[in-house]
């Protein structure tokens, strides 16, 4: 009876969230989401902006300059790297030699494709300072993604500069997906006051391990540090398949808490809707 009424409860909340406006990356799926019928605010993708400036600087410092520029005229409600599918993301400060030697190679590309550790470890941690300023939420893919992306290289345990280092003081940081490290992303919500986490493609991909996913996330990040996300692009029927199964997971993952004795129905219905809507519309400031 309880899990019943816990699963009732979440989808009356997914009912009754105020998403206000979705914040969408074009950069994979591009147009199609405009056949969704909810307002949308863009989240610059940091990769394609940067690629796109090559050929107009001649020289690393012009490029990062230039990128660091575009940051700043943004209309974007985040910037988004997806440096895991291109790098390592063991984040370190690269040396110039190497750093001009990336870049050098970079401009002779008839169509410029980032990747290497140099060249992307220096755009993400000089946009995460730029971000830290203006208070705009930095976005990077952890975890499982494309079979491009190298999976042992991509724990976000390796952010750990932008969480300690204080050049990036009030940087606010959000994993993506996260699986199978979201115990990881988890950890690093509940000691560093700037982090956040969502587990979009995790319910998508995750099949049935999705549920136990949600269990062991919500074990020990903070409810107010986990963020609702469906990962979806295309086809607008993809939305409604990815939020029933978020929804679903959530329902389980509280009515278990519930059950346990942990959280009382009502806190749970409170904490549910903090998942489905509220964190999202504070961090990237919808209302």
């Amino acid at each position: 009876m309880l899990a019943s009424r816990s699963r009732f409860t979440m989808f009356d909340l997914m009912l009754r969230s105020r998403t206000g406006l979705m914040p969408v990356d074009r950069g994979f799926g591009g147009a199609e989401v405009a056949e969704v019928p909810i307002p949308q605010r863009d989240v610059l993708r940091l990769e394609t902006l940067a690629e796109d400036l090559v050929a107009s600087c001649e020289d690393v410092e012009a490029w990062l300059d230039s990128v660091q520029a575009a940051v700043r005229q943004t209309s974007a409600v985040a910037v988004k790297t997806i440096a895991a599918y291109r790098a390592s993301l063991r984040l370190r400060q690269p040396s110039p030699a190497d750093l001009e030697s990336g870049y050098a190679a970079l401009r002779e590309q008839a169509r410029p494709r980032l990747t290497g550790d140099p060249l992307c470890h220096a755009l993400v941690l000089r946009v995460a300072e730029e971000c830290a300023r203006l208070g705009l939420p930095l976005q990077v893919h952890c975890g499982l993604g494309d079979p491009d992306e190298d999976l042992a290289e991509a724990s976000p345990l390796g952010l750990r500069p932008l969480f300690t280092d204080p050049n990036f003081d009030g940087l606010k940081v959000v994993m993506l997906h996260c699986y199978p490290y979201h115990r990881e992303a988890a950890y690093l919500c509940s000691v560093h006051l700037n982090a956040w986490m969502d587990l979009s493609l995790t319910v998508a991909l995750a099949g049935v391990d999705a549920k136990a996913a949600m269990r062991e996330t919500l074990g020990l990040c903070p409810w107010s540090k986990l963020l609702y996300a469906t990962d979806a692009s295309r086809q607008p029927e993809m939305y409604l398949v990815a939020a029933s199964l978020y929804r679903e997971a959530l329902a389980a993952a509280f009515a278990e808490l519930v059950g346990d004795g942990v959280l009382s129905v009502r806190d749970a219905e409170a904490a549910g809707l903090r998942v489905l809507s509220a964190n999202a519309r504070e961090l990237y400031r919808l209302d």
